[in-house]
């Protein structure tokens, strides 16, 4: 990019996720224009994170993208199958939800569809793009310094902006730059891999798998591209102490899964390497300041057993767009984010306690150890069979 591209922007939202271009549409929606929008990335690598509630489809119809949605072709999630607390199997399935059923995502192409969808709307994109510098100016507009690479040339700029929204996710950049902190709690490591599917009825199935064992725990979904993502989620010591990013030991421990071995024997792996994620548990110690705010995963992020982080980047989201149009209380936001945080801690918390079968594993010891048991009966199977 060059520096006569220099603008000033009313708003800029760093991060084109769900959060990001979620805010872009809502702050359109409201009349907000001379927006930009701001990734580090082209929307073609592929994305962890791919299960949204059918609840999602309200977020969907308030900013006018649902019809576009559907007609994306996602794959539908009918709920979820888990072995969880013991060796019964048990459901927690959309059945009876009005609005019918969630969807696994293509992640990548998910983020994409959003993006453009804000872009159609007259907000500026830029990918390839990285926020380098934060420097505040005398009439308190932020001067963002940035770096694009794309197709091998580099460049440099500087935007300005009255008004910052961090949307980058758990990486926070704007907000780090800024010196504010994250406060952490335990956090996992998600160790995944994709499997091409042969089985016809397996890739029907349209269920989320969820699968306990001695080391933390299996997840399984079938993906829009007829493939399966299985992974592994476990601490960081564990991790380490048992080489489970290499594929011999990931394998093992599959093995030792039976229920989540059999899905995979009906796949053949796309790689010879293991993909490894941070799941990063934390709340920032500060929610929002002088003309910035921050939102979805930059803001909090919880433990992805509770599969919520896209409905939530999407209604923090929106709820950011009525705080700047609207002039709302910012203090009541950044108090319903810490209280949502809150609820996940205590939701995770409950579905750690409920599986016993491992007590002197160090995996369940580290998560037990904290926990307080809840009156509230949060299952992640609703019945048994």
């Amino acid at each position: 990019m060059s520096p006569e591209k220099s603008s000033h922007f009313r708003v800029a939202i760093i991060g084109a996720g769900p959060a990001g271009s979620a805010c872009a549409l809502a702050l359109v929606q409201r009349g907000v224009s001379n927006i930009v929008l701001i990734e580090a990335s082209d929307f073609s690598q592929f994305c962890i994170g791919e299960n949204i509630p059918p609840e999602s489809l309200r977020l969907f119809q308030s900013l006018e993208i649902d019809q576009a949605f559907l007609r994306e072709g996602h794959a539908p999630c009918y709920g979820s199958c888990s072995y969880w607390g013991s060796e019964k199997r048990g459901y927690n399935d959309h059945l009876l939800n009005p609005l019918g059923h969630g969807w696994h995502l293509d992640r990548r192409k998910f983020n994409q569809f959003l993006a453009r969808q804000a872009q159609m709307r007259g907000v500026d994109l830029r990918i390839n793009t990285m926020l380098k510098e934060v420097v505040t100016t005398a009439s308190s507009a932020y001067e963002l310094h940035l770096a694009t690479h794309t197709a091998g040339i580099s460049g440099h700029s500087q935007i300005y902006a009255d008004f910052v929204i961090d949307a980058s996710g758990s990486r926070a950049v704007f907000v780090r730059k800024c010196g504010i902190q994250k406060l952490r709690a335990e956090a996992l490591i998600c160790l995944a891999r994709r499997f091409a599917i042969k089985d016809a009825q397996l890739e029907k199935n349209g269920l989320t798998h969820l699968e306990a064992v001695q080391h933390g725990w299996w997840y399984a979904a079938n993906l829009p591209d007829k493939t399966l993502l299985l992974a592994l989620y476990s601490d960081a010591e564990t991790v380490k102490r048992l080489q489970l990013q290499q594929v011999h030991a990931w394998e093992a421990q599959l093995a030792l899964a039976p229920h989540t071995h059999q899905l995979a024997r009906s796949g053949k792996p796309l790689s010879t390497h293991i993909l490894s994620y941070p799941a990063p548990v934390y709340c920032l110690d500060q929610l929002h300041g002088a003309n910035w705010l921050a939102i979805g995963d930059a803001a909090s992020a919880c433990d992805p057993l509770t599969s919520q982080g896209i409905y939530k980047a999407i209604s923090n989201a929106i709820a950011a767009a009525d705080v700047i149009v609207n002039k709302r209380e910012v203090h009541e936001f950044s108090h319903s984010i810490r209280t949502q945080y809150q609820q996940y801690l205590a939701t995770c918390q409950h579905y750690y306690r409920l599986e016993q079968r491992w007590p002197e594993a160090p995996f369940w010891q580290k998560y037990h150890a904290s926990v307080a048991p809840m009156q509230t009966p949060l299952l992640p199977h609703a019945r048994p069979v």
